[in-house]
């Protein structure tokens, strides 16, 4: 018993994060007001206060929890900070077109199919428990039970790591062991997507998973391949995800790859497809102490509006963005012919049906004043309607950013979007757009 007695509680970086955004033109349109009956403009902050609270039982034996508190109005579906008692923030829009009369392509992130990783925990109030999982520590491995965190690759899938200012987390309902060999590592998990209640006729999602990955330090080198089977047999759920990455540092130069493969049965009803494709690869190059640049090309999957049975879309993780606006904010007017609208909550959109090119750099003034300038542009494999256009259009970004103390930072990033003619809808449509512009200015407190 005396081992058992000995117990140590420890806080894990912990952080209080105020942020306030504005956005002007968010429809893209100059004749008509934003389609969500709010105008062109948007104006709204978000408060969060997160603690990473850990039990020491033994040395071997843990427990582990996230919680967030916010201040931001529970009604607010801005982000994951405000959806209604824990909810899943979604975004509503059509992406492309429905197959066999279902609405399988709505809701891409966050829906209940679960083709979002996101999950929910009922809270109350503003109170919301995120994560609580078990974690013992053997000789061989570790052996995590409960609600966890999932980490993977670059972070098109599942997130990349926790960042403070990240809007969205991934997390599993999962009993999970990872084995440890040395420098390479295997792991199984049975999954649950979310278990907010308890059906004995129903079952919800599945997921069954395993994983290799070899982390190689001397030469920082990473390899991992992370295989998932999704079943969820009363909405006819078969799908299998392939995903696949790589790291590796030569000197000051950097560079990784991820690509994710979907195939199989996306449920809703019996006989719909699945083939789902996405793509990163990331390149930084480091030209002094203080720059460093970096080069950002990807894929996604579009939908395909001749192929009313397959579901062809891939979205990316929501916390993976390449600017301020595109792909962050939902912006446009005119949803009917694009499957873009701006009646979609501010940051629930995410990277699909795009080839994209992000570039930027980052200057380092001293350790209290930094800088980045970036540039984002994306083309459509497909169009989204027939005869419709494919360019997303052009983004630059400024940001800077003053470190008060060490643990204490204010950054400002504004944002300059002009919109492609992939926003005019069909060719008889036509529609006349605007630029769009905004920007957030934030304080981050660690500790």
């Amino acid at each position: 018993m005396p081992a058992f007695c000995d117990f140590s509680l420890y806080w894990r970086e912990s952080y209080f994060l105020v942020e306030g955004t504005g956005i002007s033109t968010a429809d893209l349109s100059n004749n008509s007001a934003a389609d969500n009956g709010t105008g062109n403009d948007r104006v709204y902050s978000t408060m969060k206060l997160r603690m990473k609270p850990s039990l020491g039982i033994t040395d071997r034996l843990s427990i582990h929890a996230m919680f967030d508190a916010f201040v931001t109005p529970h009604a607010t579906l801005s982000q994951e900070e405000g959806a209604f008692q824990g909810m899943l923030p979604t975004d509503v829009n059509q992406y492309g077109p429905v197959l066999n009369g279902t609405s399988l392509p709505n809701a891409l992130d966050g829906s209940g199919s679960g083709f979002g990783q996101s999950t929910a925990t009922t809270g109350d109030g503003n109170f919301l428990i995120k994560t609580a999982f078990l974690e013992y520590i053997s000789d061989w491995g570790i052996l995590k039970i409960g609600r966890q965190p999932r980490h993977w690759g670059l972070g098109i899938r599942y997130n990349a790591g926790d960042k403070q200012q990240d809007k969205f987390g991934d997390r599993t309902d999962s009993i999970a062991y990872e084995l440890g060999l040395g420098s390479i590592k295997l792991g199984l998990l049975y999954s649950k997507i979310a278990e907010n209640t308890i059906n004995s006729s129903k079952d919800d999602v599945n997921l069954y998973e395993s994983y290799a990955h070899w982390n190689d330090p001397e030469k920082d080198l990473n390899l991992g391949f992370l295989y998932t089977f999704m079943r969820h047999s009363s909405n006819f759920v078969k799908l299998s995800f392939f995903d696949i990455y790589g790291t590796k540092k030569i000197k000051k130069f950097k560079a990784g790859l991820e690509a994710v493969a979907t195939m199989g049965a996306p449920g809703t009803v019996s006989g719909n497809s699945a083939a789902q494709m996405g793509l990163a690869s990331e390149f930084d190059y480091e030209w002094t102490e203080i720059i460093n640049s970096y080069l950002k090309l990807g894929y996604a999957s579009s939908p395909d509006v001749g192929k009313l049975t397959k579901l062809t879309v891939f979205a990316f993780d929501r916390n993976y963005d390449i600017a301020f606006l595109m792909f962050n904010q939902g912006l446009g007017a005119i949803s009917a012919q694009t499957g873009i609208s701006a009646s979609s909550n501010p940051y629930t959109n995410t990277i699909f049906g795009a080839y994209y090119l992000n570039l930027g750099s980052n200057y380092q003034f001293n350790q209290r004043i930094g800088a980045n300038l970036n540039y984002a542009t994306a083309l459509a494999p497909l169009p989204m309607v027939a005869g419709g256009n494919k360019n997303y259009g052009h983004e630059v970004d400024v940001t800077g950013w003053y470190a008060f103390l060490e643990n204490l930072k204010v950054k400002v990033t504004t944002g300059f979007f002009l919109p492609g003619d992939f926003y005019k809808g069909t060719p008889t449509l036509n529609a006349t757009t605007n630029p769009c512009y905004g920007g957030v200015a934030s304080m981050l407190l660690t500790f």
